[in-house]
């Protein structure tokens, strides 16, 4: 079911008015698999949840490409730690 379909359901359950905003947003997300921009209140709840999940994961655990060069300089700034502590408990 759509979203904008969702949101007229929700308008007579809750019998209120939906705002203004959410009503007039007016953004789109581009579908690789269709190769078109579609209009966000036209999407189906479900890709709107995949589409927000990605977004989220992608925010917040973005891919590192260099993943190997940044564990082994953690490991590097673990040994200069590692030394110091050696120094400071002397």
């Amino acid at each position: 079911m759509k979203l904008r379909t969702l949101l007229n359901i929700q308008r007579s359950v809750e019998e209120r008015a939906i705002p203004s905003d959410v009503l007039e947003f007016d953004s789109t997300h581009y579908s690789k698999s269709k190769d078109v921009e579609i209009n966000i209140l036209d999407l189906h709840l479900t890709h709107a949840i995949r589409i927000l999940n990605n977004y989220l994961n992608d925010t917040l655990y973005p891919e590192y490409p260099d993943r190997q060069q940044i564990n082994d300089t953690l490991n590097v700034i673990k040994d200069n730690v590692d030394d110091i502590r050696e120094v400071v408990n002397k």
